[in-house]
């Protein structure tokens, strides 16, 4: 029986790529991403039609690989004619238009790959123009790295140019929390503490669990760019967050919520107070995955936005629950 590498985590990495290319266009306007100059006289919209170009090859390539080898795999063309080639065919494209593309095809060539079994996947393919060997994992890889490589691009031009929209990512942040607090609005501290609303965690549970990720992103955005030694072997995992939440069980509700509007503030006036630059520069999160540090921040807010939601149709069955017993 052969080994294979996981293909789920690089199914992960595929995806994880992909969030921060599309997270490094945040708040950009339409006309923001036709100004030219972040690649020669590229613009955004142009990388992004470069890379959709390069999905679409990447898509065909592995598809002709499985079946008979590719004497062009993995570009069609030189690299120079391949990406005008990309550019001017979508020249008159819309920037949510060629985004559309981008989504399509990376929709289409996820549900390929998990066709795909693992020898197809990860055993190598003789590239009949070179006589090489490569397996479609090794070109995926290629193409989590180009991702990368194109957000950092996007994220550092910005940060040049003074196209962050710091002021709308703070608001975001901000109405992110606000909101789930405010799903609490009114709520007694009886049902906080004993209705089951995320899995078996109360919404008491949930405020716990959210404080202390307040704590460990304070703790991290402080060391960004530096040595984490907490960090080191630590698995943020189910177990992590049991453990956290079991650690402040002797918080009420109160207690909880100050904490959560102190470690919030601080994190805020931390980045507040970080040059332009800083802001953009990639490290790991504490479960391992590349981004900039303000993707760090809007990935804070989603899950603000995530256990929201969570409370939210909790509230909405129990009072459909009231409801059918008058």
């Amino acid at each position: 029986m052969t080994d294979f590498p996981n293909r789920q985590q690089l199914y992960e990495e595929l995806i994880s790529a992909r969030q921060e290319l599309k997270r490094s266009l945040l708040f950009l306007t339409s006309d923001e991403t036709r100004q030219p100059g972040i690649h020669a006289q590229w613009c955004i919209r142009d990388v992004v039609s470069h890379v959709t170009g390069r999905e679409a090859a990447l898509f065909a390539a592995v598809r002709n690989l499985v079946n008979e080898g590719d004497p062009c795999f993995p570009d069609p063309l030189d690299d120079r004619e391949f990406n005008m080639a990309a550019i001017q065919r979508r020249r008159d494209f819309s920037m949510a238009e060629v985004m559309d593309e981008m989504d399509s095809l990376r929709q289409q060539i996820m549900r390929y790959l998990r066709r795909l079994p693992n020898r197809a996947l990860f055993g190598p393919h003789e590239i009949r123009a070179t006589g090489e060997q490569q397996s479609i994992a090794d070109v995926l890889h290629a193409t989590i790295a180009h991702d990368y490589l194109h957000a950092d691009g996007i994220w550092q031009w910005r940060a040049e140019v003074g196209l962050l929209h710091l002021d709308d990512f703070r608001r975001h942040i901000m109405r992110e929390r606000h909101e789930f607090l405010n799903a609490m609005g009114g709520m007694h501290e009886s049902d906080m503490v004993s209705v089951e609303t995320c899995g078996y965690w109360t919404v008491r549970d949930l405020m716990a669990h959210v404080l202390s990720w307040d704590e460990e992103i304070y703790r991290t955005v402080k060391h960004w760019t530096g040595e984490r030694a907490w960090q080191d072997g630590a698995l943020y995992d189910d177990e992590w967050n049991e453990r956290e939440v079991n650690q402040r069980a002797g918080m009420d509700v109160i207690e909880l919520a100050d904490g959560l509007a102190t470690y919030h503030r601080r994190i805020l006036q931390f980045c507040d107070n970080a040059a332009p630059a800083d802001l953009v520069v990639v490290a790991r999160t504490p479960w391992g995955e590349p981004m900039a540090l303000l993707s760090l921040l809007y990935e804070m807010a989603a899950h603000d936005a995530v256990h929201r939601n969570d409370i939210e149709t909790m509230r909405g069955k129990k009072k459909q629950s009231r409801q059918r017993k008058r």
